[in-house]
């Protein structure tokens, strides 16, 4: 079965993922599809609404992790007929929801919208997925500070940080990570333990956001705090190791889609992205 991720880093301990500067994808004919007669019976019996239900159900299963306030998550499809939507087939799909909790994942907005006319996704009684064409999406998400804390709260966070210790620069450990954004700026805040040294030490990261080869990427990356001296580069490699951003965008689930991150930005001190995911065809 085949379903939809949307990963943007941490490739250590992920499936592949394919990024690139461009995502390209094809929107196909409609093919396999009822007749009109169909089409305009079943959309004035009240049929394509039912359908359309039961789909939304299925298909918000699928594509999401498991997402914690389901209710909070609007599903919208717009399909050809109740007989087209009942073998897959549909004009477009959308969702949308605030203050969403995608498995561990928090986020203040999500926003999803196919970008064919025509989409076919083959489904079973049990929810599994075939995609019968490449399924590309647009999407947009929106993070507060709040969020990222909130994320970095996890269990899945904590295993990231305990990878990174195992590793040991020198007996340098990480206790404790924070996030926080004041004046559109982002910081990361490390706190470390060190051999022989009884107090541990907070290491606070400034960084621009920018998007390099359809990826996150951090600009002007410097040190906030002057507590004490330590080696830029270590600090680069525990960086790029724990990026709370890109853990914070893995929503979704399938390890040949194919990311472009277009845009990242920080506007009224919340984090907003948006770009291009295409799962490939079965």
């Amino acid at each position: 079965m085949k379903k939809l991720i949307l990963l943007l880093g941490l490739m250590l301990f992920t499936a592949p993922v394919s990024f690139g500067a461009e995502c390209e994808y094809t929107c196909v004919e409609p093919y396999d599809m009822s007749n009109k007669f169909s089409s305009f019976f079943s959309s004035i019996t009240g049929l394509n609404f039912a359908k359309t239900q039961i789909s939304e159900s299925v298909l918000k299963k699928a594509i999401l992790k498991s997402v914690q306030g389901d209710k909070n998550l609007k599903v919208d499809i717009d399909s050809y007929s109740a007989k087209d939507l009942s073998k897959g087939i549909f004009k477009s799909l959308s969702m949308s929801g605030k203050n969403i909790n995608i498995d561990g994942i928090y986020l203040s907005s999500v926003e999803l919208k196919s970008l064919c006319d025509f989409n076919y996704i083959q489904y079973d009684k049990k929810g599994n997925l075939t995609f019968k064409e490449d399924f590309p999406m647009s999407f947009e998400l929106e993070m507060s500070a709040d969020d990222i804390n909130n994320t970095m709260k996890t269990e899945k966070y904590g295993k990231i940080v305990n990878d990174l210790n195992r590793l040991s620069f020198a007996g340098i450990k990480v206790s404790s990570t924070a996030a926080s954004i004041r004046g559109n700026k982002f910081y990361y805040t490390i706190n470390v333990t060190i051999p022989f040294v009884r107090e541990p030490k907070k290491i606070e990261i400034s960084a621009d956001l920018n998007v390099k080869d359809g990826k996150i990427d951090f600009e002007n990356t410097r040190l906030s705090s002057n507590s004490f001296n330590f080696d830029l580069k270590k600090i680069d490699f525990i960086m790029n190791y724990l990026n709370p951003l890109d853990f914070s965008i893995n929503i979704f689930d399938n390890k040949n889609a194919k990311i472009y991150i277009k845009n990242i930005s920080i506007k009224n001190n919340i984090i907003v992205t948006d770009g291009i995911v295409v799962v490939p065809k079965d």
